[in-house]
């Protein structure tokens, strides 16, 4: 059939064909992903771009209608440098249909070519052999075409013999693609979505155009290739922005010493930034003096790579943001995280991540409105559980009490929504009843006993059986950010301050927060938890302790110095607390968290 113009309907099934075949082929694109980090995401980031511009598309006889709802989908969803760079190319073609209802193929190839220029001006330093050069090389094909043809379905089939064989010769445009044999990951995944569309022009079943919601999960790779590399940029960082108060230029200048692999997509109304750093908290605090950031997120490159190459279990340790433990012990042994949101002043942070220790009290003294926190979303829950089966055969996810917050109820919501579609997978998730460094030391226990290989239901099984051994003893120094926060009444908070009252808040059997004891100084909160730690030492002898502190290293030093002597331990570790524990335990708080033998 002679297809000679294309229009908003034709467009929405021709980009829901292309959509299928990418998804389709998520796991070969996650295999072949080695530029410009081997993190091999690019078949996820992709899925996750265009299962949410097929979902939120508007289907309608107008070009401009169909392509406006595609370019703002495409920006809300993107992920990844492929898929911010497909983004930016829908927004393209967006700005350059002129309003029309439908166009010809001189103006598709007009508007192809322009979008193409589009995509690389929003890109800090463009890389040929990737899949800008197949956009590229595409473009000019259907350039030359609409000289000889104004059928659309004759121009699309001969347009992708081009767009093949510029995908081949990626593989001698880049060195770590001719040294693994293989094409660049995005250019692929561009060239598949071009299939897609000739594919649907050919057959045009509408039948064939139906993608589930969820991506079934597909088995282990069993295959890596390339090599593990320099990562001198550890997150892959995004944010979702709008009202840009700044030209896009000036923006890129502003954050353009944080990193590399810059890729602005959009326009000031709405746009997504994406760049390699490692430094995302301060990356935000600078996004957030010139727009209102609607999302954010980072992922941990460096961990992901460790994962494809050296992987050290094939069960998975997931914990969420508010266990308190070593950065170096969470490397070490490939920990995956959670990051719970903390909201200030209308901007959702992701604690430990987009916000850290360090300047979480500047953040919070100079907000507005006290910050509220908030458990992840379970679609957000999900697109990690997803990634972590793709990797590994077993998860063990370990959440703060479920009677603190909901994350543990959202964890397993979604841990049941990926288990249906995978049944070979094991999920366990498991309530550690406490927070912080309690929590943080269940979760290097779950670590160690890793190590030991002993079978997925035996650890379990042990890391259930030790929650009623840990305990925590939290010294508050200030009873402003309780009242702040609303756990205390303003009339109680005035009278813990007049009588200068030092509470020690612990965590009950059951999950819940206590007030457990109370002084009238620091130095006496000290002898106090000295005297608690005596007795649970004369009980049944601890095991490990650990300390750790909101913005008051000095006490905290002393109290791991005194405590080590007294108990004749080494303390496991000394931390700052979580973002979202400082919230509530406030400036100065300093806690002692241990755990009996068992």
């Amino acid at each position: 059939m002679k297809i000679t113009y294309l229009d908003g309907k034709r467009l929405y099934y021709a980009f829901l064909s292309g959509a299928k075949e990418v998804i389709a082929n998520k796991k070969e694109l996650n295999r072949i992903n080695l530029f410009p980090v081997a993190d091999g995401d690019t078949g996820s980031n992709l899925t996750r771009t265009l299962s949410v511009v097929k979902s939120e598309a508007v289907k309608d006889n107008s070009l401009t209608i169909t392509l406006n709802s595609m370019g703002e989908a495409a920006l809300k969803g993107a992920i990844g440098n492929s898929g911010i760079i497909f983004a930016q190319f829908i927004n393209g073609l967006k700005i350059n249909v002129e309003h029309n209802d439908s166009i010809n193929v001189n103006k598709f190839a007009q508007a192809v070519e322009n979008a193409v220029n589009y995509t690389y001006q929003g890109i800090n330093n463009p890389v040929e052999g990737t899949i800008l050069t197949v956009m590229k090389d595409w473009a000019l094909s259907i350039k030359k075409l609409t000289g000889k043809s104004n059928d659309f379905a004759e121009i699309m089939e001969k347009s992708l013999e081009s767009a093949c064989a510029s995908l081949k010769r990626t593989k001698d445009q880049l060195e770590v693609l001719r040294e693994a044999d293989v094409v660049d990951s995005g250019a692929q995944a561009f060239v598949i979505f071009l299939e897609g569309i000739v594919k649907f022009i050919k057959k045009g079943n509408l039948k064939d155009l139906k993608v589930q919601n969820t991506v079934k999960i597909y088995s282990l790779v069993e295959e890596s290739i390339g090599k593990e590399e320099k990562i001198d940029f550890r997150y892959c960082t995004e944010a979702y922005l709008e009202n840009l108060k700044i030209e896009m230029s000036e923006l890129k200048v502003e954050i353009s010493d944080l990193g590399d692999s810059m890729i602005a997509a959009g326009d000031k109304d709405k746009l997504r930034i994406h760049i390699h750093t490692n430094n995302p908290p301060e990356l935000f605090i600078r996004l957030n003096k010139y727009a209102e950031i609607l999302d954010q997120k980072a992922d941990d490159m460096l961990l992901q790579q460790a994962v494809k190459y050296r992987k050290k279990s094939t069960t998975a340790i997931l914990c969420d943001s508010i266990a308190d433990f070593p950065a170096e012990f969470r490397d070490k042994h490939q920990i995956h995280l959670l990051p719970l949101n903390i909201l200030v002043d209308g901007t959702n942070y992701l604690d430990k991540v987009t916000i850290d220790s360090q300047n979480f009290f500047e953040i919070l003294d100079k907000a507005e409105e006290f910050p509220s926190s908030a458990q992840p979303a379970v679609k957000k829950i999900e697109d990690k559980l997803n990634y972590l089966a793709e990797n590994y055969e077993s998860i063990i996810a370990i959440t703060v009490s479920s009677k603190m917050s909901g994350t543990y109820d959202n964890l397993k919501k979604a841990a049941e929504n990926v288990l249906a579609e995978n049944e070979d997978l094991k999920i366990e998730v498991i309530d550690s009843k406490t927070n912080s460094g309690a929590e943080g030391l269940l979760v290097m226990e779950a670590a160690e006993q890793l190590e030991t290989e002993k079978e997925f239901s035996e650890i379990v099984d042990y890391l259930r059986s030790i929650r009623e051994n840990l305990y925590i003893y939290v010294s508050v120094s200030d009873f402003k950010y309780m009242v702040r926060g609303g756990r205390v009444s303003p009339l109680k908070g005035k009278l813990a301050g007049f009588f200068n009252l030092k509470p020690i808040i612990s965590i009950d059997e059951e999950g819940k927060g206590i007030a457990f004891a109370t002084a009238f100084s620091k130095k006496g909160n000290y002898k106090k938890i000295n005297s608690i730690l005596k007795k649970h030492q004369q009980a049944g002898g601890i095991k490990r302790f650990a300390v750790v502190h909101g913005d008051d290293l000095v006490r905290a030093k002393r109290y791991k110095n005194s405590f080590s002597e007294l108990l004749n331990i080494e303390a496991d570790f000394l931390e700052a607390i979580s973002p979202i524990v400082a919230m509530n335990a406030g400036r100065g708080s300093t806690a002692v968290a241990l755990m009996e033998e068992n």
